[in-house]
């Protein structure tokens, strides 16, 4: 089984009146997709499911200003001091439809949460895409002897070969006696 991995990195912000998350109770996210196949490649598309548990302190406040990489998360499940929230990332990979013999899976581990002071929340994690590589199979070229007086040394039993080159040195070794050389002066073609 072969494996692909890659990192993913999103950044979440809270509204104002919500406070600063100030810690992580429990985060999980879950790849959601589904495969095609078209001439050129496997195309998986899908979304990361991202849901977490966060602590909230309405005390400290976030940054007014804040860049435009966060995504907003203003539906928030709360309970006590704690909010609850789900996010869906979308994801589309492409993969050489040659390299891919089945179904892939895709599994998301060493989630990190990151909780800054100006209220951001950086989420970071490494996505195993596992999937069977088609193997290449080279193909199986029989060698087989024939009656004539001319060949009468030739092997008599198959020889499994498994390139071409090897082939047309055994073929050539085995008629080393059987075939004469001649030797064609190249200034006499074309006249």
């Amino acid at each position: 089984m072969s494996n692909i991995t890659w990192e993913i990195n999103e950044s979440f912000i809270f509204p104002e009146a919500y406070g600063r998350p100030v810690k992580t109770e429990e985060i999980k996210v879950v790849p959601r997709w589904e495969q095609q196949i078209d001439d050129l490649s496997l195309q998986v598309s899908g979304i990361y499911h991202v849901s977490a548990y966060l602590e909230f302190d309405k005390e400290k406040e976030r940054a007014k200003q804040l860049s435009n990489d966060c995504t907003l998360i203003d539906d928030v499940e709360w309970r006590d001091d704690k909010g609850y929230f789900e996010y869906a990332i979308a994801f589309d990979v492409s993969l050489p439809k040659e390299v891919v013999q089945s179904s892939i899976q895709l599994d998301a581990r060493d989630v990190k949460v990151e909780l800054q002071d100006d209220g951001i929340c950086h989420v970071n994690y490494q996505v195993d895409c596992h999937y069977d590589e088609v193997k290449k199979e080279q193909p199986e070229i029989l060698v087989q002897s024939t009656e004539s007086t001319a060949s009468a040394d030739l092997l008599e039993t198959p020889i499994e070969l498994n390139s071409e080159e090897s082939i047309l040195s055994e073929f050539l070794w085995d008629l080393e006696e059987h075939y004469t050389t001649v030797e064609i002066p190249l200034n006499d073609i074309g006249k």
